[in-house]
């Protein structure tokens, strides 16, 4: 027990190093690209809002990963347990039309602010734009007709809602899971079963 303790903190400490690591490296070159182009702008804002965009996609990793499917009863909270309804039941969505409209006009609201004051609020905008994304994003993961044109995407969510719990954590972007380790195994399918479940087609066969 007390090994598998130790190998779980080790674990824990290289992987926190590893991820700020990694989105250090991302993140901070474009912010002081951005800095160095204030004269220009458009790019100068461009940065900062995709700056703040990743930053988002990276704590909606986590978030979904160590938040969402926590590994012992001692970190369950009615968050993950709500998101575990989700799991049973995909057609469930907690955000709904209402609160997706209204997450539209408040982001509206903040990018206008960010126009306005021409600074680096900018990197704000970017990240409550990408929260607003993940909510849209995800909505359109669990519609079927949105297939035909981000397959993929689509294929990358079902594994982790049906067949790989513990991978796929990324809803937004999927580029997370490759950069840490969790995406699915290559070569691998569908079954038409699994995918009428996602979509509720069906209630899955026990």
């Amino acid at each position: 027990m007390n090994i598998k303790k130790n190998i779980d903190r080790s674990f824990s400490k290289w992987f926190e190093i590893y991820s700020i690591l990694v989105c250090g490296v991302i993140v901070v070159p474009l912010i002081m690209l951005a800095m160095f182009l204030q004269n220009v702008s458009w790019l100068f804002h461009f940065l900062l809002f995709v700056c703040g965009w990743l930053v988002w996609t990276w704590i909606e990793y986590h978030a979904h990963r160590f938040i969402m499917h926590p590994k012992s009863n001692k970190w369950k909270t009615s968050t993950s347990q709500s998101h575990q309804h989700h799991h049973r039941q995909p057609s469930k969505l907690e955000v709904t039309l209402f609160y997706r409209i209204v997450l539209f006009v408040l982001n509206c609201c903040i990018f206008y602010i960010a126009y306005r004051l021409n600074n680096f609020f900018t990197l704000f905008a970017g990240f409550s734009w990408g929260a607003a994304a993940f909510c849209y994003i995800h909505y359109l993961l669990h519609q079927r007709w949105t297939r035909a044109f981000m397959p993929r995407h689509h294929a990358f969510h079902t594994y982790h809602h049906c067949k790989y719990t513990d991978r796929c954590f990324g809803v937004t972007v999927t580029w997370w899971d490759h950069l840490f380790f969790t995406a699915p195994p290559k070569g691998i399918s569908l079954s038409d079963r699994i995918v009428d479940f996602y979509y509720q087609s069906s209630t899955p066969k026990q």
